[in-house]
């Protein structure tokens, strides 16, 4: 869940950071506005691939504003030793300032994006607020019956993410919503928020998923894995039926 907002936010950021490349090579200061027009961009992948960026100025206004589109092709695309493919597409929805705080909302469709490893489809919604005087950005994820699957399991997404970055230190996440994992309908609580650290894996926190007969499973992080403990419907103790622990964070 985690990675995938991550990767949102970042399909945003390659928009913006296509929006300063588009002023810098076509708009000298101070030079009238055009009319709107696509504008498309190739950026190569860290290890690997590329990737194409079509970006569409609704108001040829040169800056971010409503309606501007942004068109993402992935293309075996190499980042962290995954390879990534499919499309994104954002509108902005939303952008606006409230005294020194930046407002940005954007309306996702993805399109068969991810890896081997994880592949979704579907719509999403990212609001994202910048206090540019602290240095402090948060946003929302939210997703709009997202299809993933991830190796045999095929999960659909109804639920938000809640992040916080701040300028320096631990990243805070929480989950809250619904999903579908194999036909399996479950409800989620964040009972800590998630810190994470600066490698995108939690170091503490706890999320509740829980069915309609009311088994729950309680999902930690601890420092190097995910710590897993089972209710049944019916125990509402503290000591769970069933216990694991996942590999630790990063291996296969």
């Amino acid at each position: 869940m985690l990675d995938t907002s991550g990767l949102a936010f970042s399909t945003m950021m390659m928009g913006s950071a296509a929006t300063s490349l588009r002023n810098a090579s076509f708009r000298a200061p101070g030079a009238p506005a055009v009319l709107a027009r696509p504008e498309k961009f190739k950026s190569t992948c860290p290890g690997g691939g590329e990737v194409m960026i079509d970006v569409l100025d609704a108001d040829a206004g040169g800056d971010l504003s409503v309606g501007d589109t942004f068109k993402i092709d992935f293309r075996s695309c190499v980042v962290e030793g995954d390879i990534v493919s499919g499309r994104s597409e954002f509108v902005v929805a939303a952008h606006r300032f409230e005294g020194m705080t930046e407002i940005t909302e954007l309306d996702f469709r993805f399109e068969a994006l991810g890896s081997a490893q994880m592949r979704w489809t579907g719509a999403a919604r990212a609001a994202l607020r910048s206090d540019l005087r602290r240095g402090t950005e948060s946003y929302v994820v939210t997703y709009r019956d997202l299809a993933v699957t991830r190796g045999s399991h095929a999960m659909r997404w109804s639920f938000s993410v809640d992040m916080v970055r701040p300028p320096i230190g631990n990243q805070l996440a929480s989950v809250k919503g619904a999903m579908i994992v194999d036909g399996l309908p479950l409800q989620l609580r964040q009972d800590e928020p998630f810190v994470m650290a600066v490698d995108r894996h939690p170091r503490s926190g706890q999320v509740t998923a829980s069915d309609k007969q009311g088994a729950r499973l309680q999902i930690e992080a601890l420092r190097r894995r995910y710590a897993y403990r089972l209710f049944r419907a019916g125990n509402d103790g503290e000591t769970a039926d069933a216990a694991s622990e996942s590999k630790p964070y990063g291996s296969r």
